[in-house]
Parts: C-alpha cells; sequence; structure tokens
C-alpha cells in the first residue's frame, strides 16, 4: 500500500518536472578536457542548454598546428555573455532586416563584436 502510494507520487514528480533542464556546477575545472580547452567556471548554472556563470574562463593554447596563439573561447563574468550574445543576435538580425542602428547601438556592437569574434 505505501509503496502504492510513494510511486504514485514519483509520477507525478517526475511529470511535473518533465520540461525542466537545469544543472548546477559550484566549480569545473578543465584541464586538457575533450575540446582541449583549458579554464574554469565557478556557479554555473545551465537552464535550457544556455549557461549562466558568475565567473567562468575558458581558452585553448597554441598547438602548432591548428593554432598559433592562445585563444579565448568563453567567458562570463556575473552571468552577462548569454544575454549580450543573445542583445548582440538580435540587433544584427534587425540590421539585416533594414534596421538603422543608432551611433550608441552601432558602438556597443563592434565592442561586443570584439568580446565573441
Amino acid at each position: 500500500m505505501l509503496s502504492k502510494i510513494i510511486m504514485g507520487l514519483l509520477q507525478k514528480i517526475s511529470w511535473k518536472t518533465r520540461k525542466w533542464n537545469l544543472k548546477f556546477n559550484l566549480l569545473e575545472v578543465y584541464l586538457h578536457d575533450g575540446d582541449c580547452c583549458w579554464g574554469f567556471s565557478f556557479f554555473e548554472v545551465i537552464k535550457d542548454y544556455r549557461p549562466y556563470s558568475l565567473l567562468a574562463i575558458e581558452f585553448r593554447l597554441p598547438n602548432g598546428a591548428e593554432r598559433t596563439e592562445t585563444q579565448l573561447t568563453n567567458w562570463d563574468i556575473l552571468c552577462l555573455s548569454t544575454p549580450l550574445y543573445d542583445w548582440m543576435g538580435d540587433l544584427e538580425e534587425s540590421i539585416l532586416w533594414g534596421y538603422k542602428p543608432t551611433r550608441t547601438q552601432r558602438i556597443l556592437l563592434n565592442v561586443a563584436n570584439r568580446l565573441f569574434k
């Protein structure tokens, strides 16, 4: 009897949380991981496959064949890189469709392009 109640409760929990996609890492250190990256992420929350970190730095060292200098491949400070990247993509798409950005938007877009490319 008790096992049926527990099974029913667990099934309800499973059904209610089926659309959730949430992951939390307090500290993750990369020492030449599968992508040849070095770095760390501190207090990272991944919600719907999008990472948000309090502080994260990820880079690749030169290997003589593909890279001749160190590449910064990922960064995040105070969870700002994902919203900034979304804003940059939205503004670039608007420009593609004929929107004329203001001078401030052009300056911020140039700064964001240097940060992400």
